[in-house]
């Protein structure tokens, strides 16, 4: 697992939701007759490695790579849109997927694509050791088969139902030329010729300043309406919306803060979404049997005084100015997830007097009269609190957790640190009390068993908490692999239920994705979704 593990963990930090950015004044001018679509963001290309950088899904897909399927909007539960496969089936014990591609299917550089290919392809990422487990779809077939030049159907070892809106999304397919003969360099390749089946391709990359995409004339689903994107880097979100201000870009990435409501809000020329949160921020924990650090943060009783201590919705008000949500579950926020988190779990309401008596009942009082309380042996509640700087919002929200707690008898020792630092101390050396951590706000399981499985709670894994417990894994797995829908969702809300009662972390808030455009330049009529926004439903203003 440890390409996916890196690849989920900067994508999630990242927020990797493709969007699309803007580029130079003098590149417009020479295509004047073209459709252009200009879109800022802050974020640069850490490389096309599509197994160890995170550019080829946040950048890439799914214009230059596809899956199978793209995943539909949120409030339709992200179901599976066709992308290279027309339809798909699975069949009744969840055993057999049957897919069919599209006719025509071709990768930029001309090579055909058949079911024949996809078969090699899979054959090869399924038996390749550096990629075991990269895609749980993947890593469960038994046997891929040809029907017919565009059909093929695969067997799985174990049922899995769900793998159309999951992972066929990032389950893109590559020439042969580029994976077989990677051998041990298989990290190390950097993928500069970028060849996928997607719509574009990518002309040029300056690192660190812009990227053009530019329309494939033979894309076999049609060329598409925008005949260039062009992506541009920012130093800060202050350029961004500047530039944005200026017409220099059209579209920006959907993470502005939500300060910007303040400085666009009156502007005639530019349109809001805002959708549901993507990330949340939390507080982790450190429960590693390798780590370092304070072990009370291990005592379920201090980590219910330290939950009923914030206030959750003071930081939604607060950090976020109203415009974020926080929920009941340490599983996922928003509405779009109703019937998949379970309804018996509760927020813990803010409460700094029950904190108070959690602590005394515990046998944690201040006996030196410091304001500390101290454990039985006398060591004193004093909890180092690290975060990344990469997130702004983390430093007031950080301030604020330290004063709750200070009410409550427990110091906080704030360590502001960039986000390799972060890394290092939190998921390399396990060497933190608490951090606050920025993790995917999701309801598929694969997505879960990566960030909360027992495997991950070994040092460099991406259990950002440590803990482990098996029990909980084999509630996840058994969603991934039981057919029974009644079945699947009861041990779905199990897992859940068991997350909740450990409090490993405790869920703050989840920041709704904010994005602005031009609306006297393009209409986006479709919702964004999970991926990617659906360029068929852009329209162009005259």
């Amino acid at each position: 697992m440890k390409g996916k593990k890196l690849l989920i963990t900067v994508i999630l930090i990242l927020c990797a939701v493709f969007v699309f950015a803007g580029g130079d004044k003098d590149e417009v001018e020479k295509t004047q007759e073209q459709v252009v679509l200009r879109v800022g963001g802050l974020n640069a290309v850490d490389g096309w490695n599509p197994w160890s950088n995170n550019a080829p899904f946040m950048f890439g897909t799914p214009l230059v790579l596809e899956g199978f399927t793209g995943r539909g909007p949120a409030s339709d539960g992200f179901s599976g849109l066709p992308r290279m496969a027309d339809s798909w089936e699975v069949s009744e014990d969840g055993l057999v997927w049957t897919i069919r591609l599209h006719e025509g299917i071709t990768f930029s550089d001309g090579t055909p694509v058949t079911a024949q290919t996809v078969k090699e392809y899979l054959d090869w990422e399924r038996n390749e050791p550096l990629l075991y487990g990269y895609y749980s779809t993947v890593a469960n077939i038994e046997s891929v088969e040809v029907i017919d030049d565009l059909t093929f159907k695969y067997t799985s070892f174990e049922p899995m139902i769900d793998s159309e809106i999951a992972e066929f999304p990032m389950m893109f397919i590559l020439p042969p030329h580029i994976w077989s003969n990677l051998g041990d360099d298989l990290y190390a390749f950097d993928n500069s010729e970028m060849i996928g089946t997607g719509p574009y391709v990518i002309s040029e990359h300056v690192p660190g300043s812009h990227i053009i995409f530019d329309a494939r004339e033979d894309y076999y689903r049609g060329k598409p309406v925008i005949d260039r994107i062009i992506y541009k880097v920012f130093a800060n979100n202050d350029a961004l919306v500047n530039a944005l201000i200026s017409g220099e870009i059209d579209l920006t990435m959907p993470y502005l803060p939500p300060e910007v409501y303040e400085t666009l809000g009156d502007n005639p020329n530019i349109t809001f979404k805002e959708k549901f949160p993507f990330n949340t921020f939390e507080i982790a924990f450190n429960m590693s049997d390798y780590g370092v650090g304070n072990e009370a943060v291990k005592d379920p009783a201090v980590r219910l005084a330290i939950d009923q201590a914030i206030d959750k919705n003071q930081i939604v008000d607060v950090v976020f100015l109203g415009h974020a949500t926080t929920g009941p579950t340490n599983w996922a926020v928003g509405p779009y997830y109703e019937g998949k988190l379970n309804p018996d779990l509760k927020m813990t309401p803010f409460d700094p007097n029950a904190a108070r008596q959690t602590l005394k009942d515990a046998g944690y009082v201040d006996s030196d009269g410091d304001g500390i309380r101290e454990d039985h042996n006398g060591k004193s509640l004093e909890f180092r609190l690290i975060y990344a700087t990469d997130y702004p919002t983390s430093q007031t929200m950080t301030r604020m957790i330290a004063d709750w707690l200070k009410e409550i008898g427990i110091k906080v020792d704030i360590e502001a640190v960039d986000f390799g630092t972060w890394y290092y101390y939190v998921l390399g050396e396990r060497d933190f009390d608490m951090a606050i951590d920025l993790r995917i706000s999701e309801i598929d399981p694969s997505q879960m068993s990566v960030w909360l499985s027992s495997y991950a709670a070994e040092p460099g894994g991406i259990n950002t908490t440590g803990a482990a417990n098996p029990e909980m894994d084999d509630l996840v797995y058994g969603f991934m692999y039981t057919v029974d829908e009644d079945l699947r969702w009861e041990m779905m809300f199990e897992a859940q239920r068991l997350l909740n009662e450990e409090r490993r972390f405790i869920l703050l808030a989840g920041p709704h994705q904010i994005q602005a455009y031009r609306n006297d330049r393009f209409i986006f009529q479709s919702e964004v979704t999970y991926i990617d926004i659906d360029l068929e439903g852009v329209q162009v203003v005259k």
